[in-house]
């Protein structure tokens, strides 16, 4: 079955998150294991205090679950709680570790420990501590998306990152556009791209798959004007470092309320490899083991008094 995690904090943006999230587990569907992590400096660290942050969370459930679903689909979502006194960022991993996430949702304004930052901040920095993907949800109800917009630099793209998009088709079925944005300072790469597209589009398991290659030297505004343009109700994004991600919820996008801030965003975290002049697996192990005997000194070589 699968598992999706929700870190709740107790404001009110916290209400449409898991609405949304009661969705997708109604149509996926999912277990929902609900992470609640208390400051410490707020409450004491007793069983008593934290069975009270337990009880009032599954109070919001339950209101939640009966309002906004029917009886029968509402009694469908298994939940499960863990309410943590700590930080957020302090548990993260080994939660989603723990109940082997395949998805993480959160709000674009969660509050963690305490603090409350940009929108988007906390969101990035759990991005870089969990391998699932990171759904960040904005304020406001809204239905499941049907249109996805998937724009990622597809050359550079890692292939473990496809399959991992793939498995969450049923769960956000529809229609999907791949863009891809180049400068034109790149237009001799044209053809390079184009079959980056495409192998792309090959491997994953959409039914209506559409590539774009469009010129743009500012691809963060020309993403958020497509989106626009095509009403694209789910953001994919596969940043290649938590500073590219942060630009996606920088303050003067939240601030205006650009189209991108006010949908969903589907964080896919990519691994990030050193690049390696070697050829193959064989001549990597032979080029560090030469690099290991450039680092050790050559006892041999030295004259002893």
């Amino acid at each position: 079955m699968k598992t999706i995690l929700v870190p709740l904090d107790h404001t009110a943006a916290a209400e449409h998150t898991l609405a949304y999230v009661n969705k997708l587990a109604v149509r996926w569907p999912a277990e929902v294991v609900l992470l609640c992590c208390i400051p410490a400096t707020d409450i004491g660290q007793s069983a008593a205090d934290l069975a009270a942050e337990e009880q009032r969370l599954r109070s919001l459930v339950e209101r939640l679950r009966y309002q906004q679903l029917t009886r029968q689909d509402g009694r469908r979502i298994k939940y499960r709680y863990r309410v943590l006194s700590g930080c957020l960022h302090d548990h993260v991993r080994a939660e989603a570790s723990a109940c082997a996430a395949d998805l993480l949702v959160m709000g674009l304004e969660h509050i963690d420990c305490g603090r409350q930052e940009a929108p988007g901040n906390h969101a990035a920095a759990i991005t870089e501590l969990v391998s699932c993907p990171v759904l960040v949800v904005p304020p406001g109800r809204r239905a499941l998306p049907s249109r996805l917009v998937f724009s990622a630099d597809f050359a550079s793209l890692h292939l473990n990152v496809l399959p991992r998009l793939s498995a969450l088709e049923s769960a956000f079925p529809g229609d999907v556009d791949l863009v891809q944005f180049y400068p034109p300072a790149a237009r001799g790469q044209r053809r390079q791209l184009k079959q980056a597209l495409s192998r792309a589009s090959t491997q994953l398991t959409w039914t209506t798959i559409t590539p774009h290659l469009l010129e743009d030297d500012a691809p963060l505004e020309a993403v958020s004007e497509f989106c626009a343009r095509t009403q694209a109700q789910l953001l994919v994004i596969a940043p290649t470092s938590s500073a590219q991600l942060l630009q996606y919820f920088d303050s003067c996008y939240t601030t205006t309320r650009a189209y991108h801030t006010q949908i969903p965003v589907l964080v896919l975290r990519t691994a990030e490899r050193p690049p390696s002049a070697a050829c193959c697996d064989r001549c990597a192990e032979r080029l560090e083991q030469e690099q290991r005997k450039v680092v050790l000194p050559n006892y041999h070589a030295v004259h002893w008094a």
